[in-house]
């Protein structure tokens, strides 16, 4: 027999918005009422409604969009972020034995500095989430070696790619934490996807500075992209790269260690937590 999924309930913001949906439908005023009803708890049977069954179902996917909780967006974003400390710690590690970044000695090219203060705000957002209560979903971070590129371009597209996700895994926490009406988390989030946004434009530069150039600028974009809706769909895409969670790695590769203190490649950064009094408070003396 085929197993059947609960369906969400909806909550007071959502029960309105299917109200007025559903008053541009042809609905009877009494069924209407009655599938708010079962709406309210989490009983209507979504898709199955006649006429309103695709306005229905474009309810039950803004319903999805905030189908985490709270607990698993930390979880799993100190999980992305503790891979973010193991990669760039052991990427400016490989770097710093004589590698090449961008075609010159690592040790004489910016970029290196770049890399270095990368690493930095990835371990400052591993302690600011582990602050709040975040507990990784793994104590080790399985890495396969292409990955880490050889300092050229490939290097800096895999860095953008990894960003990319981010960026949208915070957009996901930032929903949720909005819908549960945690404002400092929801901030937080947003602190630190600003974060991610600039090593991602910082990304994109490199590539085009190592060129050939992509014809694209780096900061081209005037909304981040929200693709996926749920942690698990980060937590996929980043399988899907390669990456092993509490595994070993997709091919050739190395398991490294959740660091749970700040790795000695990196630099030294400002503004290392959560900002709680207001715009200037954590800026550079």
């Amino acid at each position: 027999m085929e197993d059947r999924v609960a369906e969400p309930k909806l909550g007071t913001d959502q029960l309105q918005y299917l109200d007025n949906v559903l008053s541009d439908t042809p609905t009877p005023s009494h069924t209407r009422r009655a599938l708010l009803r079962q709406a309210a708890a989490g009983a209507v049977a979504l898709g199955a409604l006649g006429s309103a069954g695709s306005a229905l179902a474009g309810v039950r996917s803004a319903a999805a969009v905030s189908a985490d909780s709270a607990k698993t967006v930390l979880d799993t974003a100190i999980t992305a972020e503790a891979f973010a400390v193991a990669f760039l710690d052991e990427l400016v590690k490989r770097l710093s034995k004589g590698g090449a970044l961008a075609g010159k000695p690592a040790s004489t090219s910016p970029l290196i500095d770049v890399l270095k203060a990368a690493g930095a705000a990835e371990f400052d957002h591993f302690a600011a989430l582990k602050s709040l209560g975040a507990t990784p979903l793994a104590t080790s971070i399985g890495i396969p070696d292409a990955l880490f590129g050889d300092g050229g371009k490939m290097t800096f597209e895999n860095i953008e790619l990894a960003e990319a996700l981010f960026i949208n895994a915070y957009l996901i926490g930032i929903t949720v934490f909005g819908d549960a009406k945690q404002g400092n988390s929801a901030r937080y989030a947003a602190e630190i996807l600003g974060t991610e946004a600039e090593h991602r434009v910082l990304a994109r530069y490199a590539q085009n500075a190592i060129g050939p150039n992509t014809g694209h600028v780096a900061n081209d974009r005037g909304f981040e992209v929200y693709r996926f809706t749920t942690m698990a769909e980060i937590v996929a895409q980043l399988k899907a790269v390669g990456l092993g969670f509490g595994t070993a790695p997709t091919g050739t590769g190395k398991t490294y260690p959740a660091l749970t203190a700040k790795p000695a490649t990196f630099s030294a950064i400002y503004g290392n937590k959560p900002d709680p009094k207001g715009p200037l408070s954590n800026a550079k003396a």
